[in-house]
């Protein structure tokens, strides 16, 4: 029988810290870096043309250091354009020191990107690194950080559940004439009974410091690596104490449109 991970989310990231920086080798107007880390759909950074190499580069700032072990992109054009994607970190902003986190790939298809690593330390600079390419890459949503790990899902739920937001016209007699479909949203519904304190401190940490953005989950990343969707929470966080304060019941509740 196959081993399952827990569930894990993705939305930590070192992107838009205090004091830190984020610029890109070129943009096409309105499409700076920055548009990466904000975690809508609704804006880009596109290259301003097909240069070969890109890169992203982050600066955490003077003392300033971040660890990684995962890169997420989603909304892309990188396997279209042929490009190979490597997240690159140093220490010296890559004069000499240019270290690779992972082995350089090529993506097949345009769809969400996810790709974890072992952890790093922590380092001032960080770059993406796009090449290879034979028109300007673009992409919408791109972080990088730290994942985290919550459990297993205490009751059983659909990571595949799906709500077609749609205006079906029915005639008089019933029957259908037309159907309009707007979109596809995803939805899926987490509980976890009887958490201790660490299970509940990350999840709070994760409502404390992402809310009600976006974020990156993986339901079961050893045997459905592409099952890997960009959702986010209803607006209710409420996990209440139980057995005398010791443990709590935790649900989270997700939804997303589906790429």
């Amino acid at each position: 029988m196959a081993i399952w991970n827990k569930v894990k989310f993705f939305y930590d990231t070192m992107l838009g810290a205090a004091g830190s920086t984020l610029t890109a080798t070129s943009a096409a107007p309105g499409c700076e870096a920055g548009n990466v880390h904000n975690m809508l759909e609704t804006n880009m950074w596109k290259a301003s043309g097909p240069a070969d190499p890109q890169y992203i580069t982050f600066d955490a700032g003077a003392g300033g250091g971040a660890s990684a072990d995962y890169l997420a992109v989603h909304v892309h054009n990188i396997a279209t354009c042929g490009a190979t994607l490597v997240l690159q970190y140093s220490t010296d902003n890559f004069a000499a020191d240019i270290n690779d986190a992972f082995v350089p790939e090529a993506l097949p298809m345009d769809r969400i990107y996810l790709k974890e690593f072992l952890q790093t330390a922590q380092y001032r600079y960080w770059r993406l690194k796009i090449t290879g390419h034979t028109q300007a890459p673009y992409m919408t949503i791109c972080i990088w950080g730290n994942s985290t790990e919550l459990d297993y899902a205490s009751t059983s739920f659909d990571p595949h559940s799906q709500d077609a937001m749609a205006n079906v016209n029915l005639s008089y007699g019933g029957y259908v004439t037309g159907i309009h479909t707007q979109y596809v949203e995803r939805r899926m519904a987490l509980r976890f009974e009887d958490a201790d304190g660490a299970l509940y401190a990350r999840v709070k940490a994760w409502w404390e410091t992402s809310g009600l953005k976006h974020l990156f989950v993986a339901w079961e990343n050893a045997n459905s690596q592409d099952d890997v969707f960009l959702m986010r929470p209803d607006t209710r966080f409420d996990n209440p104490l139980k057995n005398g304060g010791a443990y709590r019941d935790i649900t989270i509740n997700l939804k997303g449109r589906k790429a």
